[in-house]
């Protein structure tokens, strides 16, 4: 199914209708084979979404992910270190990082911090430390904005060559980074760079909805780079 709620020639047969009236055709299908045990309808709850009120359909698409695999007993370690002003904190937020998958870092939407992500034109993914450090770099003289405004050529280094583009020719990823991401990374952007600050922070607090969101992303990043947490007790 597409982006528009069609099939694609991945469904033979269903190519270019739309994915509600592809469950008559395939009640049909059954019905000639004579498969079809029974079929009946029932009033159900069904999300849908909240501008449009129209039902939501669930699709499996490509996405950017981030393993914690290699750190994840760090941050177990790292959790039991700090002081959990609210004790029962502690074990919800070191359940959430003990059972937790892969962290899909890709969202799509217009605008936010983009992902520095460029495809050959072979459509192989350049995501390297050179390539990186030089968009970090453009970002801080420039701000972020700067990603929407030049082509890819302009945001790679200069004389930047990759076997996957002959021609030269490059294009840039059109997915941001999701905003636990950028929360989650607060403590370099604010913590390291003020005087007045110390890194680890003395105290975390926000609502008892971010040992999901900042609590859990900011020690999860934190760790990830440094070893340590980002603070050193939290209140919630």
């Amino acid at each position: 199914v597409d982006n528009r709620g069609y099939y694609t020639d991945e469904a033979p047969g269903l190519e270019g209708v739309f994915y509600d009236d592809g469950n008559k055709i395939v009640c049909k299908w059954l019905e000639e084979k004579d498969a079809l045990l029974k079929l009946d309808f029932f009033t159900h709850s069904y999300p849908h979404d909240w501008r449009t009120k129209k039902p939501v359909i669930f699709r499996a698409t490509p996405q950017w992910f981030a393993s914690i695999e290699d750190f994840r007993e760090n941050i177990l370690s790292e959790i039991e270190k700090v002081k959990w002003i609210i004790p029962w904190g502690k074990t919800r937020l070191y359940n959430m990082v003990r059972d937790r998958g892969d962290w899909v870092i890709s969202r799509q939407r217009a605008w936010g911090v983009p992902l520095p992500i460029f495809y050959a034109e072979n459509g192989e993914a350049i995501i390297t430390p050179e390539t990186t450090e030089h968009v970090a770099r453009l970002f801080a003289e420039y701000g972020s904005k700067i990603w929407f405004e030049r082509e890819a050529k302009e945001l790679l280094p200069e004389g930047f060559t990759h076997p996957g583009s002959p021609n030269g020719e490059f294009t840039k990823e059109k997915d941001i980074m999701d905003v636990w991401f950028d929360s989650g990374s607060s403590w370099n952007g604010v913590l390291n760079v003020r005087d007045d600050l110390s890194y680890p922070a003395d105290l975390y607090l926000e609502g008892s909805d971010q040992y999901r969101g900042w609590f859990n992303s900011s020690i999860t990043t934190s760790v990830a780079v440094n070893g340590v947490s980002p603070y050193k007790s939290v209140l919630s």
